[in-house]
């Protein structure tokens, strides 16, 4: 372990303001979504009483996967399955969400509604693959 520092688990919905705000404070430096408070659980890493480092478990919504039978292609039937999600999620106050696109149909539907394309390395892991 690094020298003088020590570490501790904030849950956003019980974490002091002060806390809070210094993780929100790190976030935004960078232009960074804030955190929903209240779906979030931060593992902070602390020297003389300031935060050098952090990460995070918290849920960000996907709107996928979205499935259409081949035979509705031409019907308009996926874009009005996008544009009620999008409704649902904008009543909702989501912060962010997300879509993983596996067809170039998929990645139309998002950038016609504003989403943009992430240019960083995504991973995932699948429990109980091998």
């Amino acid at each position: 372990m690094s020298d003088g520092i020590t570490k501790r688990w904030v849950d956003g919905a019980t974490c002091s303001e002060r806390d809070w705000d210094a993780i929100d404070q790190k976030l935004a430096a960078r232009g960074w979504m804030s955190l929903n408070r209240q779906t979030s659980r931060v593992l902070l890493a602390e020297k003389d009483g300031r935060i050098v480092g952090l990460t995070c478990l918290q849920l960000v919504p996907h709107t996928e996967p979205l499935l259409v039978d081949r035979s509705e292609y031409a019907t308009g039937l996926a874009e009005e399955l996008a544009d009620e999600m999008q409704a649902f999620l904008v009543e909702c106050h989501v912060r962010g969400y997300m879509a993983v696109c596996e067809h170039p149909a998929a990645v139309r539907l998002c950038e016609a509604r504003g989403m943009v394309k992430v240019h960083h390395p995504v991973y995932v892991t699948v429990s109980g693959a091998k």
